[in-house]
């Protein structure tokens, strides 16, 4: 199969220079998350742009409507532009659509973005970067709720149900699903500490994927787009990023830099006298969970020589709660295991968890709930497709959800998994008005043709 152009336009977004250079955004002695110098792109577009026309590998790159006329985030130009329309809180408008898609513009650092209006990712062609299957995925269930976005300022507000700091209350237990697997129970009205990881995950389009991002993903990027969505992203009355720490890539020349850093970014995780002990939350990849000499630790990738300490006690939370998805780590080698964590630090700079959500994703970090969404993920990367995965958040598991829905089709394709088939008869080819459902008890169907 042909690439797409699209899987270049989106492969973009997915391609830094390497290695790639980080900064940590600090404020006093604030926590960091690691952000790109410059948005990812290569060299500069202007010269990326020119190398790609000379090479016929590169559309050009995303452009988007102003009142001042058709602007490039990329350029020089376009983010004096976006400046100035941030200031007189001009909207961006999408000219994937006739008619263009109204966008909203976020300030990250020093730097301006444009980012898709809350609930208009399916107003979007399906060739655009900006497209998201919002109607089909728990991801509405948020908006308004646990996630609101201020057009004018570009930042979201999210309501958290779990605490920053030492005393505080949690969101109280009982207002979502009974079944839902996170660190604390679900909430429309707040995100649990794994919803936070799938929100975050979802909105850098880490679970967007098509051919022209093969290779192309690795921690670094990880990292660096985490940060920058978390740039444009408020918790409890403060930047998300003064709380949020991402391990930079692990290098062993640069070691001690490294971790003078990660000290410095600690900080406010400290525990110290007369003030309230402040937490900070983790997000990092899990090399392996081994005893300490005190309970357990999870060991970390590009953390070394700073594991995160479990008590006894959140070590078997953790192993009970998260079953299946230290199973589904175990069973998938290619695989990667990432942890998102709150806890504080102890004056000996040691890091000790409150509390962990874990989430499996695939060799090209998409997430998936079970083994047969695994199987269909995978067969879509193998056979070349463009495709979303679909987070559930809080919706519980019985609410109809397809696990990923396909953009390289003349229309959304959602393509759906019944694990539990006790109550569907497996000759009927279709359930609930879904096109496509794969009930496991019987063979993978077909999938959808892919536009040509």
């Amino acid at each position: 199969m042909s690439e797409h152009p699209t899987d270049r336009l989106l492969a973009r977004r997915h391609r830094v220079e390497s290695p790639l250079t980080l900064v940590a955004v600090t404020r006093g002695s604030s926590g960091s998350a690691y952000v790109p110098q410059e948005v990812p792109i290569m060299r500069t577009q202007q010269e990326s742009d020119h190398e790609g026309a000379a090479a016929g590998s590169d559309p050009p790159a995303a452009s988007y409507r102003l009142p001042a006329g058709t602007i490039r985030p990329e350029t020089a130009l376009g983010q004096a532009l976006l400046e100035e329309a941030y200031l007189k809180h001009d909207r961006p408008r999408c000219p994937c659509q006739p008619t263009g898609v109204p966008m909203y513009i976020a300030k990250v650092g020093a730097r301006y973005l444009v980012k898709r209006m809350p609930d208009t990712g399916a107003q979007h062609a399906l060739e655009c970067g900006s497209y998201a299957p919002e109607d089909v995925s728990g991801v509405g269930q948020l908006l308004g709720g646990a996630v609101r976005v201020d057009p004018d300022s570009g930042q979201a507000v999210l309501r958290l149900g779990f605490r920053l700091s030492v005393g505080e209350r949690a969101a109280p237990e009982g207002g979502g699903a009974a079944d839902a697997h996170d660190s604390v129970t679900g909430s429309p009205k707040r995100l649990s500490l794994r919803e936070l990881l799938d929100y975050l995950w979802h909105e850098a389009d880490l679970v967007a994927w098509s051919p022209g991002m093969t290779g192309r993903r690795h921690w670094g990027l990880i990292a660096a787009l985490l940060g920058q969505t978390a740039g444009a992203a408020r918790a409890k009355g403060h930047p998300l990023t003064e709380r949020l720490y991402v391990p930079e890539p692990f290098r062993l020349d640069r070691k001690a830099e490294i971790a003078a850093r990660r000290l410095n970014a600690w900080q406010r995780a400290v525990a110290r006298r007369g003030q309230t002990q402040q937490l900070m939350v983790l997000i990092a990849e899990v090399k392996a969970i081994e005893p300490a000499r005190f309970g357990h630790k999870l060991v970390l990738k590009h953390l070394p020589d700073a594991p995160l300490f479990l008590a006894e006690d959140l070590h078997r939370k953790l192993t009970r709660r998260f079953a299946d998805e230290l199973d589904l780590w175990a069973a998938e080698e290619q695989g990667h295991l990432v942890a998102i964590a709150t806890f504080t630090v102890g004056r000996g700079g040691s890091a000790t968890a409150e509390e962990v959500a874990l989430m499996p994703t695939t060799a090209q970090w998409l997430p998936y709930p079970d083994p047969y969404a695994k199987v269909l993920v995978q067969a879509l990367v193998d056979q070349g497709r463009r495709f979303r995965t679909v987070p559930r958040f809080s919706c519980p598991s019985s609410v109809d959800l397809p696990v990923v829905v396909l953009t390289d089709c003349e229309e959304p394709q959602p393509l759906r998994v019944c694990v539990d088939s006790s109550s569907t008869d497996l000759e009927e080819p279709f359930l609930a008005g879904w096109e496509w459902t794969w009930h496991v008890a019987a063979a993978m169907p077909s999938l959808p043709a892919a536009r040509r």
